[in-house]
């Protein structure tokens, strides 16, 4: 087994600040990770303008705001990018980031990015995990929420250009509770995929628990979050690791490689839990929230031909949701139809095209 990658998840947790972004990479060095990863998206490109509002609370807090506006405010500035890929490599830490549309990943991929990564919240966004594998690039998949047969497609869809695939376990339950991690299906991706690598993202309060155990399954790759501060203000600060938790993750992670090299661990059955890769019901609120599906772009009139150009791939927010991404190419090779009057930022139904 090589050496465990550890990806310390900035993703917003810098909250607006420039500086708040060293500081964050600083952490993530001084702890001892392997990269530093930020999440690249916009709000048009992500939501809806009429997603709706989301009322959240936390152990601590109760947020209640526009889904649009928030994600506006959590956006991480395109001209901020060279400055922290500049940071990253006078640190000695990769630079990485998550993307969410084909525009994202190809200014990514412009400014040198060496790795791909792959949010769950993708899984099922065919045409995103298709120009990400056409680039050639290293990919690192996330898939909580997705089921077994999703997660297929998506692998299927890398390996037909390459197969330097890394799929990451993972639950879109925030904060995991350790007897929902179920890290048995790294053993399913193991016996599923043999010539994928596997690992865990991990969304869990404890700090070092369910990594440890995902090296005990031969996972190669630990993703964590991070942040200055959990009572710092937004969603992702209260289940993230404090610098110094950050410092005893990596720590105890580099204690289970060497337990794992020499067989002297034993298997967590809580944490193990089981097999079955499927969407849990803790996860189904967020999988319908955030996995992108077709919506109208335009003011669309019944008996009107629906172009490609004229649909978006979208999170649902507080909305219904359309067809799945995969099934865009539908409006890129066919002419159809719409068989009804589909209004601005309308999902795109099957009942709307047949």
């Amino acid at each position: 087994m090589s050496k465990v990658y550890i990806i310390a998840e900035i993703g917003i947790n810098f909250n607006g600040s420039l500086d708040n972004c060293y500081k964050m990479i600083d952490t993530a060095v001084k702890a001892g990770c392997d990269a530093a990863k930020f999440q690249m998206f916009s709000a048009k490109n992500l939501y809806p303008r009429s997603a709706g509002e989301l009322d959240w609370i936390d152990d601590e807090k109760e947020y209640s705001y526009d889904i649009y506006e928030a994600v506006e405010s959590f956006e991480l500035p395109i001209d901020w990018i060279d400055k922290i890929i500049s940071y990253c490599e006078n640190k000695g830490i990769d630079f990485m980031a998550s993307v969410f549309d084909i525009y994202g990943l190809n200014f990514l991929v412009k400014k040198g990015m060496k790795v791909i990564k792959l949010s769950s919240y993708t899984t099922t966004h065919i045409p995103l995990i298709e120009a990400a594998a056409k680039t050639g690039l290293p990919i690192i998949m996330s898939t909580g929420g997705a089921t077994i047969g999703e997660t297929e497609e998506a692998v299927n869809k890398v390996l037909k250009y390459h197969n330097d695939l890394t799929l990451l376990h993972c639950s879109i339950q925030y904060p995991t509770k350790l007897e929902d991690v179920n890290m048995g299906v790294m053993d399913t991706f193991s016996k599923v995929f043999p010539n994928i690598k596997v690992g865990y993202s991990d969304h869990t309060a404890e700090i070092s628990d369910a990594p440890v155990e995902s090296v005990y399954l031969g996972g190669s790759v630990v993703e964590k979050h991070i942040t200055l501060d959990k009572r710092m203000k937004g969603p992702d600060h209260f289940f993230a690791l404090e610098p110094h938790e950050l410092k005893k993750m990596v720590d105890d992670i580099k204690m289970a490689e060497q337990k794992y090299k020499n067989g002297d661990f034993k298997i967590d059955k809580i944490i193990y839990g089981n097999t079955q890769k499927i969407c849990h019901s803790n996860e189904q609120y967020l999988r319908d929230f955030c996995y992108m599906t077709l919506f109208s772009k335009r003011e669309i009139k019944k008996g009107e031909v629906i172009n490609s150009t004229d649909i978006a791939v979208l999170r649902a927010g507080k909305k219904e949701k359309g067809i799945e991404p995969k099934y865009l190419e539908l409006f890129e090779n066919n002419q159809v139809i719409a068989k009804k009057d589909i209004g601005f930022e309308d999902p795109i139904k099957w009942e709307s095209i047949l």
